[in-house]
């Protein structure tokens, strides 16, 4: 149990050092680390919803490759240098002002290259607001 609490919190700690200002401000928090990928949510933050409520699809979309970072982070137990080489957005509904869900799955994690989706909902439903599948080269291999 402590390993799993040890291992949120190192997350955490590398947000906090690795990331730009305005990434930080998102608030994303990580949840679970599961077999294959991770879990995070990103709390309401009203300077994120434009008209409607809506939460914009930037933030849906740092929201993305952030987490996709994290998780690899978490699997390859360190932070590794690594940059995004491709990342594809779909938007299949509104996710409204408040608590956004993120849940990684890595479908591959190479020496040099990997690559995850990233299935994004309004906290507490079943249906997909928006997905992402991301591939990073990592630039330590």
């Amino acid at each position: 149990m402590n390993d799993k609490i040890a291992a949120l919190e190192n997350l955490a700690t590398i947000l906090s050092e690795n990331f730009a200002p305005w990434i930080k401000a998102l608030k994303i928090e990580p949840i679970e680390i599961t077999n294959n990928g991770a879990k995070f949510i990103m709390p309401g933050n009203a300077d994120l919803s434009r008209e409607g409520g809506i939460i914009c699809g930037q933030a849906l979309a740092s929201l993305a490759d952030t987490v996709g970072v994290l998780t690899l982070c978490a699997h390859n137990e360190k932070f590794r240098l690594l940059t995004t080489v491709d990342m594809t957005t779909h938007f299949m509904r509104p996710a409204m002002k408040g608590t956004v869900e993120a849940e990684v799955t890595i479908m591959s994690n190479g020496r040099r290259m990997a690559t995850l989706r990233v299935d994004m909902r309004q906290e507490g439903s079943p249906k997909i607001a928006a997905g992402a599948t991301c591939a990073y080269a990592y630039l330590d291999a």
